[in-house]
């Protein structure tokens, strides 16, 4: 089944633990410290391919790419975990499903972004040893991979777009122009799913041409299979508008016309070509007559056959004309992610009681495993370098006071 809307989840691996670990020699009875750094967490990627025609193809709604290993003694050092690469079709647009923000649009063949980073691997004891501190207790844990909710949005990639009703002969006109092989039947609504088809002049004159759910009145308000056609014309340089001669064609036009500007009024203005249909099933005197009604609208009219063949070869020639001379539609592209550092902020809670809010802080903290403290001198320079000192002075912290900071409370001893 064709799918173009999907709601994905992405996570990142964790981190692995750094080692708190000592070298242990003959005859060396207090060896230093030698515990390994573990590994970064994978990554995941979404990848852009061809061979992937629909979301649907997508086997699960969670990925996970793996953990990174942990640390070990003797320096030996986690493996990172391998990165994780979803394959999702091309023309799909990446969301972030809680913000709303669009993070990629993956159009050519092999483009990959990155949705869930790794967690880093954490730092082993040997990297906290220091003339005053030699034998350190405590290390680095990993840090969690990045978790997010993504919503992926197909939008076909083609050249010509066809636009019509249920049964006005899109997918015969497909087959009849392409090697397109649509499933075609006598009744409403045949065509549930995209198809795309190449139209080949000659071998250096070639386009694209997608048949797409046809629309019913209403489409633009999400009636019938409505939204699911406009967001596929999005993407198209030219739209071509079938209708059914046997039909009354210009009321469908004006129809067609309405739901179109109603879902975005800047498709009204996309070159556009129409086809009149099942002109075998006519007079010439009437095909003749409809033609000229249909022209009064503004736009070129072409009176075909996808039955019979007839005026194919003028359609085609037409298309590639306009393919030719339209540059592809420009689409909202993501913006570049800003990198955003939180501050130190200093909250009093009652008289002598001060919580820090500090979010990188925090996440320093989170992170130390092993005895807390022999970490009390790194966790001071923690405190210096991210201006946790600074801001306590600003605030008026004195000596004695109590501060809480990431889950730990402490009595405030001013630097000297």
């Amino acid at each position: 089944m064709f799918q173009d809307v999907l709601l994905i989840t992405v996570a990142g691996g964790r981190g692995g633990d750094g080692a708190i670990s000592f070298r242990r020699e003959k005859f060396v009875p207090k060896g230093g410290p030698d515990g390994g750094d573990g590994g970064r967490g994978g990554s995941v990627y979404l990848r852009a391919r061809g061979s992937v025609d629909s979301l649907s193809e997508l086997s699960k709604r969670a990925y996970k790419a793996e953990d990174g290993e942990h640390g070990k003694g003797s320096g030996q050092h986690g493996r990172a975990g391998r990165d994780l690469f979803v394959e999702v079709p091309r023309g799909t647009r990446v969301y972030d499903a809680d913000t709303g923000e669009l993070l990629a649009d993956l159009t050519e063949e092999g483009q990959t972004v990155l949705v869930a980073r790794g967690g880093e691997g954490g730092r082993g004891n040997a990297h906290f040893a220091t003339p005053t501190r030699q034998a350190p207790r405590f290390a680095e844990a990993g840090e969690e991979g990045e978790r997010r909710r993504l919503r992926l949005e197909l939008l076909l990639i083609a050249d010509v777009g066809l636009v019509g009703y249920p049964n006005a002969g899109k997918s015969s006109l497909l087959a009849a122009t392409t090697h397109a092989r649509p499933k075609i039947a006598p009744y409403p609504f045949t065509t549930l799913s995209p198809n795309l088809g190449v139209v080949e002049l000659s071998p250096e004159r070639r386009f694209t041409l997608a048949d797409i759910p046809g629309l019913v009145e209403g489409a633009s308000q999400g009636r019938g299979l409505g939204l699911e056609f406009l967001r596929h014309i999005a993407r198209t340089r030219v739209l071509l508008y079938v209708l059914d001669g046997a039909e009354e064609p210009l009321e469908a036009l004006r129809t067609l016309r309405q739901e179109v500007g109603a879902y975005d009024p800047g498709l009204l203005r996309r070159p556009s070509l129409v086809a009149l249909n099942k002109v075998d099933l006519l007079p010439p005197e009437e095909v003749g007559a409809k033609v000229a009604a249909l022209a009064q609208e503004g736009l070129p009219v072409l009176a075909v056959s996808a039955q019979s063949g007839e005026g194919l070869p003028a359609l085609k020639e037409a298309l590639w004309a306009l393919v030719q001379a339209t540059p592809a539609p420009e689409l909202p592209r993501p913006l570049p992610r800003a990198e955003v550092r939180a501050g130190v902020e200093v909250v009093p809670l009652e008289e002598g009681v001060y919580e820090v809010r500090a979010p990188e802080v925090e996440r320093l903290l989170a992170r130390i495993r092993g005895d807390l403290m022999e970490a009390a001198g790194y966790l001071q320079e923690v405190f210096r370098r991210h201006g946790v000192e600074a801001a306590l002075r600003a605030k008026g912290v004195r000596a004695g006071d109590l501060v809480r900071v990431g889950g730990l409370e402490f009595e405030y001893i001013p630097e000297v």
